[in-house]
């Protein structure tokens, strides 16, 4: 993932977050949907609904200035928001931690 040019280091989870939300552009998304989505694996330990909260905050602070592409949903969850500057390529060949 390039932002403003430059490669992004977002961690395998922040990556599936910002993956689950934009591939579902437009839809509020519930904090515990975003838990069963995500955290899936037997190995991964369930989070709390909050710790969602901070997955968000990390992933907003990498995307820069771009962070708003994210809204939050008062009470409800989050959402992708396509913003003007955003273009998104659906890379072929790469494998994608989207489960659904």
């Amino acid at each position: 993932m390039l932002i403003d040019g430059e490669s992004a280091a977002f961690t395998y989870k922040e990556f599936e977050l910002l993956q689950y939300l934009v591939l579902r552009e437009g839809r509020t998304i519930e904090r515990s949907e975003l838990v069963e989505a995500l955290w899936q694996s037997p190995d991964d330990e369930t989070p709390g609904e909050r710790t969602i909260d901070v997955h968000v905050r990390r992933l907003r602070a990498k995307l820069g200035r771009y962070e708003d592409i994210v809204r939050t949903v008062r009470g409800v969850g989050y959402r992708f928001d396509r913003h003007a500057d955003v273009v998104i390529r659906y890379g072929h060949g790469t494998p994608s931690p989207d489960r659904f």
